[in-house]
């Protein structure tokens, strides 16, 4: 996988895309419509709550 926004990678030797998807959630990853690493997720949230 790799981020939307600053193409940060996260790659894991997985059976396939739901447990890569699973994996990365576990490990601080949004996957969705967009893809973001832990620290651009965390820039994400705290500007929507500030």
């Amino acid at each position: 996988m790799r981020c939307d926004l600053c193409e940060h990678t996260f790659a894991a030797a997985v059976a396939g895309r739901p447990e890569a998807v699973a994996f990365a959630e576990t490990n601080g990853w949004i996957v969705g419509e967009r893809t973001w690493c832990p620290m651009c997720a965390a820039a994400h949230t705290s500007r929507r709550t500030a």
